[in-house]
């Protein structure tokens, strides 16, 4: 009995610090990291113009419960929207057709894997550098696509430009680099909004 007494002060001290924990690590809820988000009303606003400030902003997130629920439709496109997506479309065959008869069948998958790697690492690049400015700049900042940011993704393409070169010889690549500047002049020539191709 008199073993029992001297451990009830450990007892209570055990009790309280499971209690605390419990507390502390279950019922808690903890603040949510900031996440980088698109803020649609500032898209929808500068869609219209030639803004190039970015829509994305970081913003701290709400708790899910406090949080009004947002939800962005799309029933339909316009019939100019529709119009540009095809014709994006059809400029993106195109080129994928002229790639294929300069490069033929033998280089055709790697390129297009080459194509795809070049993207990624372009996204990456992206985020890399926004995260940068995020913490150079704290969480809500907005920022335009900088000088710095263009000369990263133009190094990154002519990496891959080395490795194509590398891997189809020069003979073709240079075909395949008349063809490419053909395409975008082509495209400019048209007076139509086009993505340049790069690679």
């Amino acid at each position: 009995m008199n073993k029992f007494k001297k451990a009830i002060p450990y007892l209570l001290v055990l009790l309280f610090l499971g209690w605390a924990s419990y507390k502390f690590f279950i019922e808690r809820k903890p603040e949510t990291e900031p996440k980088m988000t698109l803020d649609w009303d500032q898209l929808d606003a500068t869609s219209g113009s030639k803004a190039e400030e970015s829509p994305v902003t970081l913003k701290k997130e709400m708790p899910t419960e406090d949080k009004p629920e947002k939800v962005r439709e799309y029933t339909s496109l316009s019939k100019s929207e529709e119009d540009k997506f095809q014709a994006f479309d059809e400029m993106e065959k195109k080129w994928l057709l002229e790639v294929k008869t300069v490069l033929s069948d033998q280089f055709y998958a790697q390129y297009l894997e080459m194509r795809e790697r070049n993207e990624k690492e372009k996204m990456e690049a992206y985020k890399e550098y926004h995260d940068y400015l995020r913490r150079k700049h704290g969480d809500n900042f907005k920022y335009n696509i900088s000088e710095d940011q263009s000369i990263r993704e133009k190094k990154i393409n002519q990496d891959y430009l080395k490795k194509l070169l590398e891997l189809i010889g020069e003979t073709k690549f240079q075909a395949y680099i008349k063809a490419r500047d053909k395409i975008n002049e082509d495209n400019r020539r048209a007076g139509k909004e086009f993505i340049q191709v790069e690679f």
